[in-house]
């Protein structure tokens, strides 16, 4: 993996841009990498040199947007943790992302009660995810043929 931690250093700064914090991002970009494709609690501790705790909340956060899942294998009390690319790209976790994101803005924009351009703007942005909602199943659809359709004619 040391031949690896430039590439990852790099590759997390844009996970970061996306929201997700340092030590998450750098945890994400090595899982995607490492050997197997997961790795334990210590082995991540260990490669990045970083506090238990602060390892502990990426995991969690990770763990918490569906990016990653853990198992445990023969009964180990070792948790393995992996990447979940089907986990984030799963019609069902999109749509359930949409709806709660719209729901906030509605919400704010019934409590707010002003006509001014902020509301205009919680408008225009609400209007989008509900053409997300609506066009989400069509998108997937049209992905899923197009991986097949590559499967069919590599």
């Amino acid at each position: 993996m040391e031949k690896h931690r430039d590439k990852i250093e790099q590759l997390s700064v844009a996970m970061e841009g996306l929201g997700l914090t340092p030590v998450a991002a750098r945890t994400y970009i090595y899982l995607l990498l490492c050997k197997d494709h997961q790795a334990t609690f210590e082995q991540i501790v260990e490669y990045f040199g970083v506090s238990k705790s602060a390892v502990s909340n990426a995991i969690k956060m990770l763990e918490s947007t569906k990016m990653i899942t853990s198992k445990t294998v023969g009964g180990q009390r070792k948790r393995y943790f992996s990447v979940n690319l089907a986990g984030i790209f799963n019609e069902q976790t999109m749509t359930d992302r949409i709806k709660v994101f719209f729901g906030i803005l509605d919400e704010i924009r019934s409590i707010r009660h002003t006509d001014d351009t902020l509301n205009e703007e919680l408008e225009a942005v609400a209007l989008l995810y509900k053409m997300m909602l609506v066009e989400l199943p069509l998108i997937m659809e049209r992905w899923k043929r197009t991986i097949a359709l590559n499967k069919a004619h590599p």
